[in-house]
């Protein structure tokens, strides 16, 4: 689609469904988050982006204080996965001083390390208020000699003025990976090493609206990758397409316009954008915000086709029901951010999480029998019974590997995590 924006429609109750790609987002979690980033807390007053290990949920936090000095951070959410909301373990990971102001905080998970960029979008250069940083993600320890001052400042990106994001570059053809970093009012993707933090080829990538290097645009907002290593930048009100054509370099040194929100409003900061590749197709995952707050639009946004095709696919609302009938309430602003990844699922039978169905999940549904144990209430009906121990049966001795969709919705007071299953059908 380069100018399609038709709605196709929810299919079925509980998934959203194309019958041409046979893919749906199936609604398993809603989870209200607010406490946990409150007026001056130690992660931040708003939930601003999400990154996923497998097994836990890393939230990076920033602050909207009116403020050049606040506390931002990460919250780690620990047995994600489990059927059981109230067994979920929340860590205050880490707790950083840097700006206030609605200066944007994102979050990548890489080989045990959390790159946390935060203050992103305040030009002052200083450590005090801006950097990208890694930390350990199981104890939350800074790597202090991560680019040797253990700090990745904008005017280490080619003497730029402000940071804007950050996001896992695969490489290309999937080769050499690296941080991928933007930086606003430039044309280029900087690289960094993931192990020494130190500076990679950058690559020239200037978002062109007519595509023949005129109309050019440098708003950077948020980018992602395909697993081969072509670029989609969200920059300003538009969507661009970069075709990656060795480590640092993209075809024609720029980046085409495949999306034009002409009627969104181009200063709109956590406008952002996710890659989600699947057995039953590519999907781009991504919001909108016109910055009216009479006609936000509520909903992320899902499109499918590959390169510099693509077709609107269907819109998420977060008012999909859930396992067991509820229906959470629609999502009410136009603050979001994603991630997605691969994990054990519960739903058919594998309660303990180790990725496969065996004695253990049998057991301890045979030991939970008749009661309401929501861990071992494979389908969410309120009670452990005949249903779950047939689910068990029926997968004994299979992978549940499956993929998963998170979604941050936030405001200030309202943060809220929701997890759809992803099934290639």
């Amino acid at each position: 689609m380069k100018r399609i924006y038709g709605l196709l429609g929810i299919i079925g109750l509980s998934a959203l469904v194309s019958a041409a790609a046979q893919v749906s987002f199936t609604h398993i979690k809603s989870v209200d988050l607010s406490s946990y980033f409150p007026t001056d807390g130690q992660q931040g007053d708003l939930a601003s982006d999400v990154a996923f290990d497998g097994s836990n949920l890393y939230i990076a936090g920033m602050s909207t204080a009116n403020t050049t000095a606040a506390s931002v951070g990460v919250l780690k959410i620990g047995n994600l996965l489990s059927l059981d909301v109230n067994s979920w373990t929340y860590t205050p990971l880490i707790t950083l001083t840097q700006a206030g102001q609605s200066r944007a905080s994102y979050i990548v998970y890489r080989d045990g390390f959390l790159y946390l960029g935060t203050g992103l979008g305040d030009s002052s250069n200083s450590t005090n208020n801006t950097g990208i940083r890694k930390f350990d993600a199981n104890t939350g320890t800074q790597i202090s000699d991560w680019n040797t001052t253990g700090v990745v400042l904008p005017s280490d990106l080619s003497n730029s003025s402000r940071a804007e994001c950050i996001e896992i570059d695969p490489g290309y053809q999937g080769n050499n990976p690296s941080l991928a970093v933007l930086a606003r009012g430039r044309g280029f993707i900087f690289r960094r090493d993931f192990g020494a933090g130190t500076a990679l080829p950058n690559i020239l990538s200037v978002p062109s609206r007519d595509c023949q290097g005129g109309q050019t645009t440098t708003g950077m907002r948020d980018i992602t990758f395909s697993p081969e290593g072509d670029a989609y930048l969200r920059v300003d009100n538009s969507i661009f397409y970069a075709q990656r054509t060795a480590d640092n370099t993209v075809a024609n040194n720029r980046a085409c316009r495949i999306f034009d929100f002409d009627t969104d409003n181009v200063f709109q900061a956590l406008i952002n954008i996710h890659y989600l590749r699947t057995s039953g197709g590519d999907f781009l995952i991504y919001n909108r915000r016109t910055g009216d707050a009479n006609n936000r639009l509520n909903k992320v946004f899902v499109a499918t086709g590959s390169g510099a095709s693509w077709s609107n696919y269907t819109e998420i609302l977060g008012s999909e029901p859930l396992p067991g009938g509820n229906t959470p309430n629609a999502y009410a602003f136009d603050i979001f951010n994603f991630t997605s990844g691969f994990g054990p699922d519960p739903s058919k039978g594998d309660v303990n999480l180790d990725g496969v169905v065996d004695d253990a999940d049998l057991l301890a549904i045979l030991f939970e029998f008749g009661s309401s144990n929501a861990a071992v209430d494979v389908n969410s009906d309120g009670v452990v019974d005949d249903a779950d121990l047939l689910t068990v049966l029926f997968n004994f001795g299979s992978d549940t590997q499956v993929q998963y969709l998170f979604i941050m919705h936030s405001s200030v007071g309202t943060d809220r995590l929701d997890i759809y299953r992803v099934d290639s059908n």
